[in-house]
């Protein structure tokens, strides 16, 4: 019957060639560093941790932000800090090299949070992903020390070089170890990371739309600054064909002064059934400027074409520079594949929120 070190505890990765000396055997250096690595090193964890966010930076236009990563260290720690590993006799596999098994059931991080962040995902109020992670992580603590979520056992095997009196296990050994100890171990950020993206992505949209805010829309849309500033001139700022010359250039300045000054605030999406598939509350005090430059203008009596012109462009530089608004309301969209394809139509969501945002006169 094979001897076994039962260690209940976590990380199993060295920073870089971790060596031991004296003649200890190989299987007791093995549980030596894992008890080593629980009970001091916190950084170890943080080559692991780079490695799924450069995943995850990729497949997000937003960043993982720096400051949560001591958050997400400690959840990974605690985590795997609820996993046992057996530690079996070293076999000699050649001279000075052995080979050490152990035995382990990995921990579930996804299934083991996935239910109770749902629920913290829908109440939280945070605006930001970075506020929303400390907040959500933090609480993820109690539920991963109290009820841990297991998946099968499995046996891996870690190589240890002998030199003289010293051992030493080459890193890859440590992190392929702990790659199979923490299952879905960026669950946790992803789920949030996606959503935040999403809302991120609307705010983007907006802001490119009213203000012509390009940079963050330009990344979410693989366009260029250049293209992303030419889709917000697009033919919005034109001004009427029958407007003289002269006012022309003051009418579209006037007219992207009024956009900027529209207020919004797009709230953390609700994930809804299918990929990419969400509903997100808009709050947003409607811009009534330009509705109401239009029917003051309107209201007026004009004998020449430059009368009418110097006329309608004052009223817009008006209410530019003191602009008029209602009351605040808030209005739920979709956003999937769908709404994104049909948002050139005048009848789609993202077309009836511009209008809610910013009234267009009739």
């Amino acid at each position: 019957m094979k001897h076994l070190h039962v260690l209940a505890l976590p990380c199993l990765m060295a920073a870089l060639l971790l060596s031991g000396c004296s003649q200890k055997d190989a299987d007791a250096y093995v549980g030596e560093q894992i008890t080593s690595l629980k009970e001091k090193d916190t950084d170890t964890y943080s080559d692991f941790l780079q490695s799924g966010i450069d995943e995850s930076n990729q497949q997000y236009v937003l960043q993982f932000p720096d400051k949560l990563k001591e958050s997400y260290i400690q959840l990974l720690k605690t985590s795997l800090q609820s996993v046992q590993f057996e530690v079996a006799n070293a076999k000699e596999k050649k001279n000075n090299i052995y080979e050490v098994e152990v035995i382990f059931n990995p921990i579930d991080i996804q299934k083991t949070l996935k239910s109770a962040n749902a629920s913290l995902i829908s109440k939280t109020t945070a605006e930001t992903l970075e506020e929303a992670g400390k907040d959500i992580f933090k609480q993820d603590l109690k539920i991963i020390k109290d009820t841990p979520k297991y998946s099968d056992e499995i046996t891996t095997t870690i190589e240890v070089k002998k030199k003289g009196d010293n051992f030493s296990i080459d890193r890859k050994s440590l992190k392929a170890l702990l790659d199979q100890a923490l299952l879905n171990d960026m669950e946790p950020y992803t789920s949030l990371c996606e959503l935040y993206d999403a809302k991120d992505f609307l705010t983007a949209y907006l802001d490119a739309s009213f203000k012509g805010e390009i940079t963050q829309f330009a990344k979410h849309t693989d366009r260029t600054k250049e293209e992303a500033l030419s889709w917000y001139e697009g033919d919005v700022f034109s001004a009427p064909d029958d407007l003289s010359s002269a006012y022309k250039e003051r009418y579209t300045l006037a007219l992207k002064n009024i956009l900027k000054q529209s207020r919004y605030t797009v709230h953390v999406p609700r994930k809804e059934q299918g990929l990419m598939n969400y509903t997100i509350s808009v709050t947003t005090t409607p811009n009534n400027s330009l509705v109401t430059a239009y029917q003051e203008f309107e209201s007026g009596t004009y004998y020449s074409i430059d009368e009418a012109s110097r006329a309608l462009v004052e009223k817009l530089e008006h209410y530019a520079a003191s602009p008029v608004y209602g009351d605040e309301t808030t209005t739920d969209i979709s956003l999937n594949g769908h709404t994104l394809l049909d948002s050139g139509n005048e009848d789609s969501e993202l077309q009836k929120l511009g209008t809610i945002i910013c009234p267009m006169p009739e």
